[in-house]
C-alpha cells in the first residue's frame, strides 16, 4: 500500500469514528411517560368504562349553541362522581380536531414550589390513550424564569420533589378533552406559590406569567383552567360561618362568579383578599383573566357543591363550569380528518399516590364511590 492510499484509508477511518457518536445519538429514545395517578380514584380505570362514563356525562350536559370561538374554559378536577356532571358542560361543545393545542393551567396540590412548573415528560397517559406534549411551545415558555421544568422521580428521591407524579388537577380533565378532541398537543402548567417575600401575590407577577404564555396562543389553542371554588371546612382551614352552611357557601361562590363573569381581575383579587376563600385555582383564574381577549364573553353553565351531594355540611367543595367565547371570531370548524381515533388500553402502570396526595373528595381504589373520604388536602395558603 503506497503512502497516498494509506492516507486515504486513515481519513476514512477517522471520518467513521467521528460519525459514530452521531449514529448512536440518532437512535430513538424511550418516551418519558407521566403515568396515571388517579385512575380508579377520580375516574374509572377500565378504558371502556371510562369512555362510556364520559360520554354519559356529556349526554347529560345541556349547553347552548354558540356561534363564536371558544377561547377558554374553567372546569373542576374533582372526582367524576361528584364534579363530572358539572365539568362535562365546559367541554361538551368541542369537536374532533377543533383545537390542536390545549394549555391546562392548574394549581399544585402536593409539595410546595415557586412559580410555575412543567413536567419534563413526552406524554401523559390515561386509559383513553396517550396525550403528547407540545415540545416546541414548552421550550418557548421555559425561556421565562417564572417557568421551570421538573423531572419525575417515581422511584427514589425525596417526596418533597414529587410535584407532578401524583397531581390530579391536570390528569382528571384529560379524558374529557380526549373524548371530544380525540387528539391534541398538551402544554401542562402547574402553578405554585406566587407570593413575594412579604406574602403578597402582586398583579405584576400574574401579568408576567400571562405574558410568558401569550405567545404560544394561536387560533387553534384552547385555554383550560383547572379549579374548584369555595372550599369550606376544617380540612381547608376555612370555617368563616357555622350556620346555614349551604346558603353561605353559595353566597361566597356567587360573589366570585360575579367577578369572573365581568372578567374583573381587580375585583376578583379584592374578593380573595376580603373573604380569604382558599379557592385552589385562584392564581390560575387570575392568569386566565389576563389572557382573555377584550372581546371575550363569559358564561357559567353548571354549578354544584359536594355538600349538596353528600349531605355532609362539615366540609364542602364547590364546582362550576365556565366558558369564554371571543365574540369577534367565528367558531372553529372541526377537523376530524386530521386526528387519529382514541387508543383504548389499560395503562401498563398506574402509580399509587400516598394518602396525603389524594384529592379531598377522592374514593380509594378499594372502595365504591358512595362516600367521601376525609383525607385532607394540602391547600395553598390564601393571600
Amino acid at each position: 500500500m503506497n503512502m497516498k492510499t494509506r492516507q486515504t484509508v486513515c481519513w476514512l477511518a477517522l471520518a467513521v469514528c467521528m460519525t459514530l457518536p452521531l449514529v448512536v445519538a440518532a437512535q430513538p429514545q424511550p418516551a418519558l411517560v407521566r403515568w396515571p395517578a388517579v385512575a380508579g380514584i377520580n375516574y374509572p380505570a377500565e378504558p371502556e368504562v371510562l369512555l362510556s362514563t364520559v360520554q354519559e356525562l356529556f349526554n347529560g350536559a345541556d349547553v347552548p349553541e354558540v356561534s363564536t370561538r371558544l377561547t377558554a374554559v374553567i372546569a373542576s378536577p374533582a372526582p367524576y362522581h361528584l364534579a363530572g356532571a358539572v365539568s362535562a358542560h365546559a367541554f361538551k361543545s368541542l369537536q374532533p380536531g377543533q383545537y390542536e393545542r390545549v394549555i391546562i393551567i392548574a394549581p399544585g396540590h402536593g409539595p410546595m414550589f415557586e412559580n410555575c412548573s412543567i413536567p419534563a415528560v413526552d406524554v401523559f397517559l390515561t386509559p383513553l390513550g396517550p396525550v403528547g406534549l407540545d415540545a416546541a411551545a414548552i421550550r418557548y415558555i421555559l425561556y421565562s424564569p417564572l417557568f421551570n421544568a421538573h423531572q419525575l422521580r417515581y422511584d427514589g428521591g425525596r417526596s418533597q420533589e414529587r410535584i407532578h407524579e401524583y397531581e390530579f388537577a391536570i390528569e382528571s380533565l384529560l379524558p374529557f378533552l380526549q373524548e371530544r378532541l380525540q387528539e391534541f398537543q398538551l402544554v401542562p402548567i402547574l402553578v405554585g406559590d406566587l407570593r413575594d417575600p412579604q406574602g403578597h401575590v402582586r398583579e405584576s407577577t400574574i401579568a408576567a406569567i400571562a405574558e410568558g404564555i401569550k405567545p404560544i396562543i394561536n387560533e387553534r389553542t384552547l385555554l383550560v383552567v383547572s379549579s374548584n371554588f369555595t372550599r369550606y371546612g376544617a380540612d381547608f382551614g376555612h370555617v368563616p360561618f357555622a350556620e346555614n352552611i349551604i346558603e353561605n357557601v353559595s353566597r361566597l361562590d356567587r360573589q366570585a362568579f360575579e367577578q369572573i363573569l365581568a372578567r374583573d381581575l381587580r375585583g376578583f383579587r379584592n374578593y380573595l383578599s376580603e373573604t380569604r376563600n382558599p379557592i385552589d385555582g385562584r392564581y390560575c383564574i387570575q392568569i386566565l383573566l389576563r389572557l382573555l381577549p377584550p372581546t371575550a364573553r363569559a358564561r357559567i353553565l353548571a354549578y354544584e357543591t359536594s355538600s349538596a351531594i353528600t349531605n355532609d355540611t362539615n366540609r364542602s367543595v364547590s364546582y362550576a363550569a365556565f366558558t369564554f367565547h371571543d365574540t369577534a371570531q367565528q367558531a372553529l370548524s372541526a377537523q376530524p380528518e386530521k386526528v387519529r381515533p382514541l387508543v383504548l388500553r389499560r395503562p401498563e402502570r398506574v402509580v399509587t399516590p400516598p394518602e396525603e396526595a389524594l384529592p379531598p373528595e377522592a374514593v380509594p381504589r378499594d372502595q365504591t364511590p358512595d362516600a367521601e373520604t376525609a383525607t385532607p388536602e394540602s391547600p395553598q395558603e390564601a393571600e
